[in-house]
């Protein structure tokens, strides 16, 4: 009975070395996604699981095809359940695994690695092929006994890498590796020499202990060889170009949507080309003006882009949109129609709509982005020209006392619209207080700055002015020896002033006022395109503003030049200052520590009969399963209850654990009030019959829950940076079941179960990720049209 102990701890040691060893060679592969913790952690049960299936059935003499057939079972079980939240990929389960496998390659074919963390992740091809890693080398090492062969498998996984994206290999994952193969080496060698010779402590008559002579010098021989391999193979093989799976070059990369400069085009179609017509308009608008084609959201110091773009294919245009953005339902509106018809003159990747369109109807692979409501072709081939469409546009009835009255926007847009470079000239910040230093309200300052550029600052519209934007050309076209430029500068100086007075800001390029060419008909040319800056205030949403001089365009919005009709107290932020711009580390609540459970010798001693081994093997890997399904959601669900209850960090923790949950990459490195804009940006409104898959995002999908979070944010700043921090202690309950819910309503279906029954933040430990602060996933590529394209 000691010696079957004895072998089955021998046996499961040599498995689950052999199991710890590929799950560190898999370490290699973190360089293809920003959140590895993602399939790591996922993996190491997957490969417990396979090393313990392979050593009990081993151990109770199963054959050896059962027995890879048992580990593929149970080790299947656990990766279906990882990816897809189902333990068998059958009826939904295998809906929810074709979708999760076709995200996966779209995002490893769209995206440079490492793929960000917010868009459909590339772990279910990491936790196949690992699985296929697992087995292969269980396969080897305990069921073929072929240990030494078990060093090819380890070398091509550590190798994948430099394989498929190049690059330097991890030298301590090579070490780690190599020093689990040795293990791996001496356990087997050790375990066959003692089953075939003497057992430990007996000598032989020689002298020569064969448990720990030449077993030692065997391992060492073959392992050292193995190792010398291993650093030699790789500064031998050519990088090779897999197409299996086409990891994309990201921004900037042959496989991106290629689009030209709208400021770059707008400088040369403007100034520089014929005025050729462009598109036609038949509609019931009797003033069809400021048709816009796109929004630049970036400033980066050196030029204005379109920033980062999501298009989902849910976002086509292929009718309604959602309600407009930061707009009040109660604001006055009327409709109107167009019919457009695009001349073959006119090739853009952007289709012309307008600002508060309300419906788009388009022929090709259209989507727009829900935050600043463009279109963007997402076909490669895919342009404007020659394309009929309609649409449906909305005149909002903006009141200027209404907008004096609007408080901050909150999380209502993202801080990034009110981002300035932080080597932006110091007169550049003193002129923006100096020109709106009279108003009391954002929207009195708004239109101070449009005052100044069009009457009181000596501005002259000038097409023959040099180009540019960047912080250097601003500085001098705002010098009073500049003020010379057409509209590209005027709108983009605006902007750039507006988000220093802290004015969310962005600049908008289509076309200024049409000719009309026949019965509510219009017709844009060239010489029509123009620029002009949006600004965002609560109820109103993005209102145009008009900064060029009066010689190119027509009068001032009437909005602007309307009477405010009370003085308007500023409504502050919150209750405190502004939050100083540092990390926002939580502080990390450790998981309880499970016990492991021992195995029960007792049982061998009835385990007589050869039949009831695999029953009993199968058995102990359903509890294995079940408890590794019911563990995590019981520890998940006994922390969010103690958090309800308490403060504001705890509650602000249980956000960002629902965030990692649903399979969210929580950014760290920001401040509460700029994550709590990225969380705005992910919530959604209650799924309904006919809700499409994935659910539409953002946070004018859910007005109740931006309203909790800007409670959330407020409360968690008083305690962080406030002198009377330490007070604010009352819990926050209501607005932690409304943020989470609401974060759950935005999620896939897929994600929602995952978070039920396999919680991130329960498995995998969530650390902040390196890197400077407000990086986007994949980085920013500053002066192209799309940083960054996601659908």
């Amino acid at each position: 009975m000691s010696t079957r102990r004895a072998n089955l701890r021998t046996t499961l040691a040599i498995s689950l070395a052999a199991a710890a060893t590929t799950w560190v060679a898999t370490m290699s592969w973190r360089p293809f996604t920003e959140v590895p913790g993602r399939y790591l952690g996922p993996l190491a049960v997957i490969g417990l699981v396979v090393a313990a299936t392979g050593a009990l059935a081993r151990w109770a003499r199963v054959p050896r095809p059962l027995v890879v057939l048992l580990q593929v079972l149970t080790g299947g079980v656990v990766t279906s359940l990882s990816i897809t939240g189902y333990p068998v990929p059958l009826g939904p389960g295998w809906v929810e695994l074709d979708a999760a496998l076709r995200g996966a390659v779209d995002s490893a074919n769209q995206y440079a690695p490492p793929v960000p963390g917010d868009v459909p992740p590339v772990d279910p091809l990491l936790l196949a092929g690992g699985l296929g890693c697992f087995l292969l080398v269980d396969v080897l090492v305990s069921t073929l006994r072929r240990v030494s062969l078990a060093g090819l498998p380890l070398l091509t996984i550590y190798s994948v890498p430099v394989s498929v994206i190049g690059g330097e290999l991890s030298g301590w994952v090579f070490v780690l590796t190599a020093a689990g193969f040795l293990l791996v080496l001496y356990l087997h060698e050790s375990e066959r020499v003692t089953r075939w010779g003497r057992a430990l402590g007996d000598q032989h008559p020689l002298g020569f202990d064969v448990r720990t002579g030449r077993a030692r010098r065997t391992a060492g021989a073959i392992g050292g060889v193995a190792t010398a391999l291993a650093v030699a193979v790789p500064l031998a093989v050519p990088t090779l170009d897999l197409r299996l799976v086409d990891f994309g070059a990201g921004p900037g990369g042959d496989d991106d949507i290629t689009l030209t400069n709208p400021l770059a085009d707008l400088k040369q179609d403007l100034v520089l080309g014929p005025d050729e017509p462009l598109l036609r308009l038949t509609t019931d608008d009797p003033d069809p003006s400021y048709l816009r084609t796109t929004a630049l959201t970036s400033f980066n110091g050196e030029t204005w882009s379109a920033g980062n773009r999501k298009v989902p294919e849910g976002n086509a245009a292929d009718g309604a949109l959602p309600p407009l953005q930061g707009v009040d339902p109660a604001l006055g509106r009327r409709a109107y129609d167009y019919d457009v018809d695009v001349y073959e003159t006119f090739k853009s990747d952007w289709l012309p709509t307008w600002t508060t369109s309300s419906r788009v109807q388009a022929v090709g692979d259209w989507r727009y982005d829900t935050e600043t409501r463009d279109f963007i072709a997402a076909d490669d081939d895919l342009d404007s020209a020659g394309l009929s469409y309609q649409m449906t546009g909305l005149e909002l009835s903006y009141d200027a006392t209404d907008m004096a009255r609007a408080p901050a926007a909150g999380v209502s847009v993202p801080s990034t619209y009110t981002d300035v470079p932080a080597d932006l000239p110091t007169e550049v910040r003193d002129l923006a207080v100096q020109v709106t230093r009279e108003a009391s309200t954002r929207y009195e300052k708004a239109v101070a700055l449009q005052r100044w550029f069009r009457e009181t600052g000596g501005f002259v519209y000038d097409t023959s002015a040099d180009a540019g934007t960047s912080s250097g050309d601003l500085a001098s076209f705002l010098s009073p020896e500049g003020r010379r430029g057409y509209c590209e500068q005027y709108a983009a100086s605006m902007a750039v002033l507006a988000r220093l007075v802290d004015i969310p800001a962005r600049v908008a390029v289509g076309f200024l006022g049409p000719e009309s060419v026949g019965r509510d008909t219009w017709e844009f040319s060239a010489h029509d395109l123009h620029a002009w800056p949006e600004l965002f205030f609560a109820g109103s949403g993005w209102v145009r503003f008009e900064p060029t001089p009066a010689a190119r365009t027509q009068g001032a919005p009437t909005w602007t030049r309307q009477d405010v009709q009370a003085p308007d107290p500023q409504v502050p932020d919150s209750s405190i200052g502004p939050a100083p711009r540092q990390a926002d580390r939580a502080q990390e609540q450790r998981a309880d520590a499970t016990e492991e459970d021992q195995v029960d010798d007792a049982a061998a001693d009835q385990d007589d009969r050869a039949w009831l081994l695999p029953v009993l093997g199968g058995g102990v890997g359903g509890g294995l399963l079940l408890a590794l399904a019911l563990v995590p959601r019981a520890v998940r669900t006994r922390r969010r209850d103690r958090r309800l209850s308490a403060g504001p960090e705890p509650a602000w923790d249980e956000v960002r654990d629902t965030a990692l949950d649903l399979g969210l990459a929580w950014p760290y490195s920001r401040t509460p009030r700029q994550t709590g804009d990225w969380v705005a940006q992910h919530l959604g409104a209650p799924a309904g019959e006919h809700t499409a898959e994935p659910p539409p995002r953002g946070p004018s999908l859910a007005p109740d829950a931006v309203r909790a979070l800007d409670r959330m944010v407020a409360a968690l700043e008083v305690l962080r940076y406030s002198p009377r921090g330490a007070d604010a202690t009352g819990a926050l309950r209501a607005e932690v079941e409304t943020v989470t819910e609401a974060l759950r309503d935005g999620a896939p279906r897929r994600a929602r179960r995952l978070a039920t029954w396999f919680p991130r933040s329960v498995l995998v430990r969530s650390t902040p990720a390196t890197g400077s602060p407000g990086a986007g996933a994949g980085g920013a590529r500053y002066g192209a049209v799309v940083d960054h394209v996601t659908s």
